[in-house]
C-alpha cells in the first residue's frame, strides 16, 4: 500500500510539474510580436498568390511598427522572415520557440527574403 501511495505521489508531483512547464506558444508569439513591433504570419497559398512570393517556408511580415525594434533592424512589411537566431521560422510555434531560445540576449540575427535576395539584420531584443 505504501509503495502504491508513494508511486501515486511521485506521479502527481511530476505530472503537475510538467503541466506547469508547458509553454503556451500563442502567448509567446503574441508577446514577441508586440515587443519587437512586427506582425509575422505563416506563409500560405493565399498570401503567396496575393504577393507573388515564391514557395518559401517562412513567415510573412505583415506589419512593422514605426520606431520599433523591427523598424530599427530595417525589417519591412512584405519581407519574409526565414530565420531568427539559429532557428528557422515558418509558423507561430517555431517563431515562439526561436525567441524563447534568445531569452537574456540583447540582439538576434534574423534572416529575411526581400525582393529575391537574402539579407541578415540585427534585431534588438527588448524582452
Amino acid at each position: 500500500m505504501r509503495k502504491v501511495f508513494f508511486l501515486l505521489a511521485l506521479f502527481f508531483l511530476f505530472g503537475c510539474a510538467s503541466e506547469q512547464e508547458a509553454v503556451n506558444y500563442n502567448t509567446v508569439y503574441m508577446d514577441r510580436c508586440l515587443s519587437t513591433g512586427m506582425m509575422a504570419v505563416g506563409l500560405d497559398d493565399d498570401i503567396r498568390a496575393d504577393t507573388g512570393l515564391p514557395a518559401l517556408d517562412g513567415m510573412y511580415i505583415a506589419n512593422v511598427e514605426p520606431r520599433s525594434a523591427a523598424a530599427s533592424a530595417h525589417l519591412k512589411t512584405g519581407d519574409v522572415l526565414l530565420q531568427v537566431g539559429e532557428m528557422e521560422v515558418y509558423d507561430k510555434e517555431s517563431f515562439a520557440k526561436a525567441f524563447l531560445e534568445l531569452e537574456g540576449k540583447k540582439r538576434a540575427t534574423v534572416k529575411v527574403w526581400r525582393k529575391g535576395a537574402l539579407f541578415n539584420f540585427e534585431l534588438p531584443l527588448t524582452f
